[in-house]
């Protein structure tokens, strides 16, 4: 099963783009910021020359399909949606992307899923040089205080979070127990181990929260769970997933 689909129109350009250097530049640069492997269906007109299915066998976006109609192309995708790069009205069946539209966009994340018993190093090495460039960095998670997790949690925060002059944000849970409190004591505990920070600064929500995340000027890092949980001596499963904001 194929990721999802393209119109006929980008699947030829993407032909042309693989075996004629008269493509479309402009589609092709905005097909690749998007493009998974999708369908061609094996009676395209291609398909005919003895050459072409040969040429195409290793390529890993392409999945040669049998011929039906556009619904049973998008409904045996994975994602469900169709790609396509010329304004048609919203199809009453499947999903469209114009890919050449501004305001339709298809947001891309990144992420990884490490089970209970893999270390999490990976992930935490891959999370600080994710935030290694920011202008501020603010931690959302509601029980980052708590008493019996602060001392892992502090360490884990002065380990991912750059020493450099920027806003350290951290975002507490809507309680107004001492112990899920970042208080003046607490912040001057992460201002020595971040000696070089700018600041560091608390709040709390006036509401109800479960989202964890780590946010910056550039990203947003969705956590699975509670920071502690980054931790390779945590004993849970801890997925993060990475969105790029104000991606163009």
């Amino acid at each position: 099963m194929s990721d999802l689909a393209l119109s006929n129109s980008l699947i030829n350009e993407y032909l042309n783009y693989k075996f004629d250097d008269n493509f479309n530049q402009t589609k092709i640069r905005k097909l690749f910021k998007y493009i998974k492997s999708f369908g061609l269906q094996n009676n395209h007109s291609l398909m005919s020359d003895p050459a072409i299915p040969r040429a195409l066998e290793n390529d890993p976006l392409i999945e040669i399909i049998d011929s039906c109609n556009d619904s049973d192309l998008v409904q045996n995708t994975v994602l469900k949606l169709m790609l396509i790069d010329e304004p048609i009205n919203p199809h009453p069946v499947y999903t469209t992307i114009n890919i050449l539209n501004n305001n339709e966009k298809l947001k891309l994340k990144y992420g990884a899923t490490y089970p209970s018993a893999m270390d999490k190093n990976k992930a935490q090495k891959h999370i600080k040089a994710l935030l290694s460039d920011a202008s501020y960095v603010r931690i959302i998670d509601g029980y980052v205080a708590s008493s019996r997790k602060w001392n892992d949690n502090k360490n884990l925060i002065a380990d991912i979070i750059p020493n450099i002059n920027i806003d350290l944000i951290i975002v507490g849970a809507d309680k107004n127990i001492n112990e899920y409190i970042i208080n003046q004591s607490k912040k001057d505990e992460l201002k020595e181990l971040l000696l070089n920070l700018k600041e560091v600064k608390a709040t709390q929500l006036n509401q109800n929260m479960h989202d964890r995340y780590i946010e910056t000027d550039k990203l947003k890092i969705l956590l699975s769970s509670g920071l502690e949980h980054l931790s390779s001596s945590s004993s849970k499963d801890f997925t993060y997933i990475v969105e790029i904001k104000n991606e163009q």
